[in-house]
C-alpha cells in the first residue's frame, strides 16, 4: 500500500478481459472465476491498469485510519450542533418580533 491507496476492483463492471492483468508489471493481477483481483501486496500502484479497464473498473481509494474519521466524524457533529442551535436562536428571534404587543 503506497501513501494509504489501494486499488480495488468493481466486481459489477468487471468484464474480465484480462487487459488489466496483461499490462501489470509487476503481475499484481488474477482473474479468478471471471473478475479481476488485484494482490495489493505486490501492486506499485503504477496504475497502468487504472488506464487499461476500458470499463473503468478499477479505482483507487484512499485508506484512512478510523483514528482520523472519528476525529472528523466528532469535529461535524459538533459543527452541526452549533448550527442547529443558531439556527433555533433565529427561529426564536423572529417569533418574538411577530408577537403583538398588546
Amino acid at each position: 500500500m503506497k501513501n494509504n491507496l489501494v486499488l480495488l476492483v468493481r466486481k459489477e463492471l468487471c468484464l474480465g478481459c484480462g487487459l488489466c492483468a496483461e499490462s501489470c508489471p509487476q503481475q499484481a493481477i488474477s482473474i479468478p472465476s471471471g473478475v479481476a483481483h488485484i494482490d495489493q501486496s505486490r501492486c506499485n500502484h503504477c496504475g497502468l491498469c487504472l488506464d487499461a479497464c476500458p470499463r473503468g473498473a478499477i479505482v483507487e481509494l484512499a485508506i484512512v485510519p478510523q483514528h482520523d474519521l472519528q476525529k472528523t466524524i466528532a469535529e461535524l457533529k459538533s459543527k452541526a450542533d452549533d448550527l442547529i442551535a443558531r439556527i433555533d436562536r433565529l427561529k426564536e428571534r423572529q417569533r418574538s418580533s411577530r408577537r403583538v404587543p398588546w
